[in-house]
């Protein structure tokens, strides 16, 4: 049986996205929820909290529950353009080590005790290094023992695959993009970067189907060779 939080943030959502309130209108507030579908405080609250963390509420203190400006009807995809002939790249892996940074444990959803493994790829072309990933894997998508030859961690995806059959590029995941300035003289090195030049950093989580984190990956791209295309399609 659906609980009736769910029941009634179905509701709620259906509201939204036929348009009922428009980006920026004030939604229903508790009591309105509390009248409307004679539940308690706990209950409303608990489907109003989950339509502001799916981002489509926002809270003012004082003010009320609103609906938020983003594009609630609209599918968004963000694509990286490659500035140079993908078969002109290379990538070369730098290191494969397992460890148990507890920083690192958290983002993977590991326990303090277990460990995974860290590798560190570095793609260019043209021999201009313009791409540093920075991969942690869980070690349960690590075939062990760890291979001598290291270029066959090239292509983490490909391993996976070929190790597991596990499709990482069809897995759902969560990524973010900031402007940073590097200070780590190793990442600055193998980017050419001097100390006042900027870098893309990209954060990325994929999932398996059960939630669990199929990797955690940091990577830092040199500012000449970014670029994103943003295509917006009406549902």
């Amino acid at each position: 049986m659906i609980p009736k939080y769910e029941q009634i943030k179905q509701d709620l959502l259906r509201e939204i996205k036929n348009h009922t309130f428009i980006p920026g209108d004030k939604f229903y507030s508790e009591a309105d929820i509390k009248r409307n579908y004679s539940v308690s405080s706990i209950t409303a609250v608990k489907a109003l909290n989950e339509l502001t963390n799916a981002g489509y509420l926002y809270r003012v203190q004082g003010k009320g529950t609103f609906v938020s400006k983003s594009k609630i009807s609209q599918s968004v995809k963000f694509s990286d353009i490659e500035l140079h002939a993908i078969d002109t790249e290379k990538v070369e892996v730098l290191s494969v080590k397992e460890e148990q940074e507890p920083a690192i444990l958290k983002e993977l959803g590991l326990p303090s005790n277990s460990s995974y493994y860290k590798i560190i790829r570095v793609r260019s072309f043209d021999a201009v290094p313009f791409l540093i990933h920075i991969t942690h894997l869980p070690k349960k998508l690590v075939k062990e023992p760890i291979s001598d030859d290291l270029s066959i961690y090239s292509s983490i995806y490909e391993r996976v695959r070929k190790d597991f059959g596990i499709d990482l590029f069809s897995l759902s995941s969560t990524e973010t993009n900031e402007i940073v300035f590097p200070d780590d003289p190793e990442l600055l090195n193998l980017l050419n970067l001097s100390f006042r030049e900027p870098a893309v950093k990209q954060v990325k989580h994929s999932y398996l189907p059960d939630r669990s984190v199929a990797e955690y990956i940091i990577s830092y791209k040199h500012w000449k060779y970014f670029k994103t295309k943003i295509e917006v399609e009406a549902e």
